[in-house]
This record gives structure tokens, sequence and C-alpha cells, in this order.
């Protein structure tokens, strides 16, 4: 078999993989319908959020899969990431920082190693205090950062965070919304291809249900 044939094929079996998923996929089980849907960051494009912690284990081990999905997404598609506390006081100040950080444009160089501080070093980053020590010794002006996040624009987006968390009624984190239409738990299985599968089912049914076309593949 030839390369663009093997190609075909793999490519038709990913489309039936996806379809087969969605069509076994309990809705109120594997994924829950957001009702009425909420609004996103981007309504030009299906945005797929997903909604996580620093401080949680479960979006550490999470974190580089969702990053390798999200650089193979369509070009209707964008993801975003919202952190939130989920009700622990003490996940309250990462979320914060994680929109400092995001303000400061520092978040690619510095997401990594901060998941790695709380999971892989053990330290206790529940405090602003202690947080802003911790990005100064990863070379990040200590003094912007604490402008930042002690900045109006800031909190809000924590606030507005911490609100649709609660709209949406999050059971856990991480938890992907897709397109403010479709909620999906994700369950720390160690592996999450067939959860994934199951969101790229959900984004062309939202797709379908925008009456938007499959954008085209090169």
């Amino acid at each position: 078999m030839n390369t663009a044939a093997r190609l075909v094929l793999m490519a038709a079996l990913a489309l039936t993989s996806g379809a087969s998923l969605a069509a076994e996929a309990v809705e109120g089980k594997d994924y829950f319908r957001v009702n009425p849907a909420v609004p996103t960051s981007d309504a030009s494009k299906i945005v797929v959020t997903e909604y996580f912690s620093y401080q949680c284990p479960h979006c550490f081990t999470f974190a580089k899969p969702f990053a390798a999905w999200s650089a193979r997404l369509p070009e209707d598609v964008k993801a975003d990431r919202a952190a939130v506390s989920i009700g622990h006081a003490s996940w309250v100040a990462a979320g914060r920082a994680f929109y400092a950080l995001t303000a400061m444009k520092a978040v690619p160089a510095i997401d990594d190693a901060f998941f790695g501080a709380i999971h892989r070093e053990r330290k206790n980053l529940a405090e602003a205090e202690a947080i802003a020590a911790w990005v100064a010794g990863q070379g990040i002006d200590r003094a912007a950062f604490g402008k930042a996040y002690d900045s109006f624009s800031v909190q809000l987006q924590a606030r507005r965070a911490e609100d649709m968390s609660r709209k949406l009624r999050l059971p856990s984190v991480p938890s992907l919304v897709v397109d403010g239409r479709y909620l999906v738990p994700i369950a720390d299985d160690g592996d999450f291809r067939d959860q994934l599968v199951l969101v790229n089912a959900l984004i062309e049914r939202a797709r379908r249900e925008r009456g938007s076309p499959r954008p085209a593949t090169t």
C-alpha cells in the first residue's frame, strides 16, 4: 500500500472510530448538554474551553495531551483555558496567577514549570506571596507580576471564570466545554485518547448545529 492510500485509510478509520464513539457515548454520563448554551471567548469559532487548576493533579496529567491535541485543531476550532477553583480555597491564588501570567504573555514559557513545581517538586504554592516568589525565580519580574495579579482586569477575569464554573455546575476539573454547548468531564485514565475522540465528535456536532461547513483539509 502506498503512502497516499495509507493516509486515506487512516483518516477513514479515525472518522469511523469517532462516529462509533459518539454513537456509544451516553448524554448525561459521558457528556452533558449545556442548556442554555453559554457564550464563548470567540463567537466566530468553535471554542473548546478547558477548565483547570494548576493545583489539580489530574489537570497536570492532562496538560500535555490537551496541548498536543490543541496543536492539531482545524482552522474553525480554537482551544481556550479557564483557571478555576471549584470550591477549593487553596486553588484560588493559582487561578488568579494564571490570568496574571496570561496578561504578561508568560504562560507558554512557564506553564509546565508551574504544574511541575506543585506536582513534581511538591512546592506549596497556595498563597499569592509564595507564587510571586516562585515566579521571580523563573526569571519573571516580580513587581510586574504583582501589578498584573492585583489589577482589576485580572481580578475580573478570575471572578468571571469562577462564576461560569458555577453556572456550568462543573463536576470536576479538568473539564472541556465545546462551543458553549457540551460539557465533557475528563477522567484521568492515563490515556485520554477516547475522550478526545469524543470531543472531536462533539465539535463536528456543534459544526452541524451551527450550519457550518467542514473546513478543507490539506
